[in-house]
């Protein structure tokens, strides 16, 4: 059994091999600057942190930080975090609400549509600052989904054109309505492609994961090759991997499924692979009492695991009921490591522990609490920053899934710069791998686009 592939972009991707040396070259990492981060839409944020005027976010990618900010038309606009007066970095905290953003440095002081207000002595200056457009220096901000996404390149197309048939086919899922549960950030020992490639093939799971095996099919699995470097993969969820034995009864994954719906998981001794389309036949009639719309969703999408990657680096992993947001950030300066995101979005939070592989797919279900819908109460976690090797001692918790992914990059990029290792090696399984690296190089090629 093999995946079905869709290729949206009419031309039929073909596994090569690839160097190695584009994840371990200062070289390619200048031109990756150049071409991918300077001249690409890339997810800044969530709106969830804007909703009122004077909110701002400070969004790092390589050697820049970009300021969003919700103006007080109640747009959101972004610029580049840097004060126009002698060049000090403007805003030093990760999130907040600002009356204004006043330089700590000689108080020059920006209004949140990044329009210079006030500057001290200003009669001391050949030329009025006021007068010699001195505004914050914009960049391109668009959003989408509950998705804040800025493009650091002078002209651009859309983001909607960027996207392309991925919103429509994401339309169901509205990410504006999750919760914020935590945001982590791990600084990995590996290129921040090695994060992409993890999560753009399912060959690794019955392997690294064996946990999935009790909640997903990865055998029979859709891949979706999209325009722009996107990809998609849909795995069947509520269900069991055929790889291995059917077991007689539910696994523990799938019982907790079915409580979590009003259903007994007695019932389907035996019956192990009804439960999948049990668990869409049951969402539908309950859907008013959860208040979860689950009527907008397709039957495959009420029960399964969709993972859509957005080039260059960010990937969403979502049921209705959750999302995850990865995303690896490439290091300023060593092409040899990166900062990798986990943003985790729930419907209808609870007051459960989110350090609990609960918030991993196949599991969110049990999350569903139609009592509390207070989530404008609930304070949002501050962002928690930690190392590789807290992961890997069991100081911090990303879930067994994320956890287990980890634990494995830093040895990947040690093998990529040995002198045993020359090429990458794909198979037709890892061909979302593929399409990725075939964008890249499209992109690398090019003129860069901010020239």
């Amino acid at each position: 059994m093999t995946a079905k592939v869709v290729d949206y972009t009419q031309s039929q991707t073909t596994i090569t091999n690839y160097s190695k040396t584009r994840y371990i070259s200062s070289d390619i990492m200048d031109q990756e600057w150049n071409s991918i981060w300077q001249g690409t839409w890339l997810l800044a944020g969530l709106t969830s942190d804007l909703e009122t005027p004077g909110d701002y976010f400070v969004f790092s990618i390589g050697t820049e930080q970009i300021l969003v900010s919700k103006t007080s038309k109640g747009t959101i606009e972004a610029f580049y975090n840097v004060c126009q007066h002698r060049g000090n970095q403007l805003v030093t905290s990760r999130r907040g609400n600002a009356k204004s953003f006043r330089c700590a440095y000689h108080a020059w002081t920006y209004d949140h549509d990044g329009n210079l207000k006030s500057v001290p002595s200003k009669d001391r200056f050949k030329l009025d600052p006021h007068c010699e457009n001195l505004a914050l220096r914009k960049v391109h901000c668009a959003y989408w989904n509950g998705l804040v996404f800025i493009n650091l390149a002078e002209q651009t197309e859309t983001l909607e054109s960027y996207l392309g048939p991925v919103a429509d086919l994401l339309e169901a899922y509205h990410f504006e309505e999750m919760t914020l549960v935590q945001d982590q950030t791990v600084h990995l020992d590996c290129n921040w492609k090695a994060v992409v490639d993890n999560f753009g093939e399912l060959y690794h799971v019955d392997f690294l994961h064996p946990q999935h095996k009790r909640m997903v099919d990865c055998r029979n699995d859709i891949v979706r090759l999209f325009k722009n470097g996107h990809t998609g993969v849909e795995v069947p969820g509520a269900t069991v991997n055929p790889r291995y034995p059917v077991p007689e009864h539910p696994t523990d994954i799938q019982s907790s499924q079915l409580n979590s719906l009003g259903l007994n998981p007695d019932d389907f001794k035996g019956r192990v692979l009804d439960i999948r389309q049990a668990v869409q036949k049951q969402k539908k009639l309950i859907d008013t009492d959860l208040g979860m719309n689950y009527h907008r969703f397709s039957d495959d999408q009420l029960s399964d695991v969709w993972q859509y990657n957005l080039f260059p680096n960010a990937i969403l992993s979502f049921t209705p009921e959750h999302c995850w947001i990865l995303r690896p950030r490439p290091h300023p300066t060593d092409p040899q490591r990166c900062e990798f995101d986990k943003i985790s979005l729930v419907k209808f939070a609870n007051s459960t522990d989110p350090n609990k592989d609960i918030l991993g797919p196949g599991k969110t279900s049990a999350l569903l609490n139609p009592s509390d819908k207070t989530n404008s109460e609930r304070k949002r976690p501050e962002t928690d920053v930690f190392t590789y090797d807290q992961v890997i001692n069991g100081e911090k918790d990303m879930t067994d899934t994320i956890n287990q992914d980890v634990a494995l990059l830093g040895g990947v990029q040690k093998g990529m710069a040995s002198k045993g290792f020359d090429k990458v090696f794909l198979s037709d399984d890892e061909v979302r791998i593929q399409h990725f690296h075939d964008h890249l190089d499209l992109q690398l090629h090019k003129d860069p686009p901010h020239e």
